[in-house]
């Protein structure tokens, strides 16, 4: 199991993980509106756009794609893992890869939107709270933000 940049041939399979993961996981906590809202945004189109704005990554192993990632600045975005690899470290892996690389361009903290889903996993690595926010499109997240170690 490697992390790698996204390229654009790993579109189409981001897509399907995102929407997998939005059908059966986010569906649970979400409304069908906002889940609609977000399988539309995440197309293979739309993914190439967003890894133009922002360095994005995909955890893959034997050629399948496991889950996605992506930072901009110190904020971390996109956090997707196939659901039936969750459970499996894979979300841990992926966060102290990203929170590495924002310590090692020297940002002090690190922030992100989390699902009412991943609210949990993010709480057990030290986020917290900061606000939250209540969008028509994209639903309940809660802002929040951990400090790095130096």
């Amino acid at each position: 199991m490697r992390i790698r940049k996204f390229h654009r041939g790993d579109a189409p399979k981001v897509s399907r993980l995102v929407r997998k993961d939005l059908l059966e996981v986010n569906s649970k906590n979400y409304p069908k509106k906002v889940i609609g809202f977000m399988y539309d945004l995440f197309t293979p189109r739309n993914l190439i756009e967003i890894s133009s704005r922002r360095d994005m990554y995909v955890i893959v192993h034997e050629g399948e794609v496991l889950a996605t990632e992506s930072l901009s600045g110190n904020e971390i975005m996109t956090v997707f893992v196939d659901p039936k690899f969750q459970g499996k470290g894979i979300g841990t892996k992926m966060m102290d890869f990203l929170e590495g690389m924002a310590a090692k361009r020297s940002h002090r903290s690190v922030k992100l939107s989390s699902s009412i889903t991943a609210h949990v996993f993010y709480k057990k690595r030290g986020y917290r709270d900061l606000r939250v926010n209540m969008d028509e499109d994209f639903g309940k997240t809660i802002i929040m933000k951990k400090e790095l170690r130096a």
